[in-house]
């Protein structure tokens, strides 16, 4: 990590930021394809990083099938309650 101020920058973020605007196909034979938008903003409690992302991933006709992003926080759960997901 290299401090600047009292901020430490972190290199691992400006590979983060270089995947803004990258569209990658990850099945060109299905069509599925995933979009990453990244972009730095103000460091506050909400983005302690200063980063604003979304990763998504998408079906051939551009449908957003999941995404990931850091929009809103996220609830803590407590780690002896299993998260159980079925799909089907």
């Amino acid at each position: 990590m290299i401090t600047i101020g009292r901020v430490e920058a972190d290199p691992t973020l400006d590979v983060l930021l270089d995947l803004d605007g990258q569209v990658l196909v990850v099945d060109p034979e299905v069509g599925y394809w995933v979009r990453f938008v990244v972009t730095r903003v103000p460091v506050s409690a909400e983005k302690p990083h200063g980063i604003d992302y979304s990763l998504t991933l998408h079906g051939r006709d551009g449908e957003r099938l999941v995404g990931f992003d850091n929009a809103h926080p996220v609830a803590r759960r407590s780690a002896a309650v299993p998260r159980i997901i079925v799909i089907g």
